[in-house]
């Protein structure tokens, strides 16, 4: 994806992916581990409310809509666990975002590095 990803900009976190498209899932798994970043994934609704409730986990990178659900059960969960999370998604509607402002939304595709940089945003 033309620029390089920092390679520790994400070490020693643990980053949530909810993707339903697999191609898209592994991408971005290849590019938080390339930063550093262990992945936890998840392309399924119930699979997601459950890789949330994971200790470790630091942040999350969403899709809002996950075959015939969304992501919003992962969004209240997370931020219940105070999990900072972020969407990259496809998806135009920017009512499906209003509940969550603090949450920023990246639309797919995007450069790895500006999809690390937006991560590391909310770890900070």
């Amino acid at each position: 994806m033309g620029f390089p990803v920092r390679t520790h900009a994400l070490a020693g976190r643990s980053i949530l992916v909810v993707e339903d498209e697999p191609v898209v899932a592994l991408q971005l798994e290849s590019q938080l581990n390339a930063a550093g970043a262990r992945v936890y994934s998840a392309g399924r609704l119930r699979d997601a409310l459950h890789m949330a409730e994971h200790p470790a986990l630091s942040a999350a990178v969403l899709d809002f809509r996950l075959g015939g659900d969304d992501s919003a059960a992962v969004c209240r969960r997370l931020v219940d666990l105070g999990i900072p999370f972020m969407f990259y998604t496809g998806c135009s509607d920017a009512d499906a975002f209003r509940h969550w402002p603090e949450a920023p939304v990246v639309s797919k595709p995007v450069e790895g590095r500006v999809l690390i940089d937006a991560v590391a945003r909310l770890l900070h």
